[in-house]
């Protein structure tokens, strides 16, 4: 006899991983885009001498993840992208790799260790 609460359960969790999933996979991919299109033409603007910095211009960069530009002057270093989009981006990622692994473990669970014990009257 199967437990219907149990797969019940297992079915709104099931749904509830998925959504988190997307939602912040959505979300993530929403906040990349934004930081890309911020940081299009930086280290250009920085050569031409539109962004002011502290003195003279030692190197310009970019990464592709998260997406950043920088321009490195004398004096301070700008980039296009703050500290907090920065937490928010890998704690975003996070999430998702947090929910799709209980979704793998919902569709494969695994058999717990030491629980070979069967309620009932033993040998005796």
């Amino acid at each position: 006899m199967t437990n219907t609460r149990t797969a019940g359960g297992r079915r709104r969790r099931a749904v509830a991983l998925a959504g988190a999933a997307v939602l912040s996979l959505a979300s993530a991919g929403g906040l990349y885009e934004l930081l890309y299109v911020r940081s299009l033409d930086y280290a250009e603007r920085c050569e031409h001498g539109l962004v002011s910095g502290g003195g003279r211009l030692l190197e310009t960069g970019a990464s592709w993840l998260p997406p950043d530009a920088w321009c490195r002057f004398e004096h301070r270093s700008l980039s296009t992208t703050p500290f907090w989009a920065l937490l928010l981006f890998y704690g975003l990622l996070t999430v998702v790799a947090w929910a799709g692994a209980g979704l793998v473990r919902l569709a494969r669970p695994r058999p717990y260790p030491g629980l070979d014990w069967q309620p009932g009257p033993g040998p005796g």
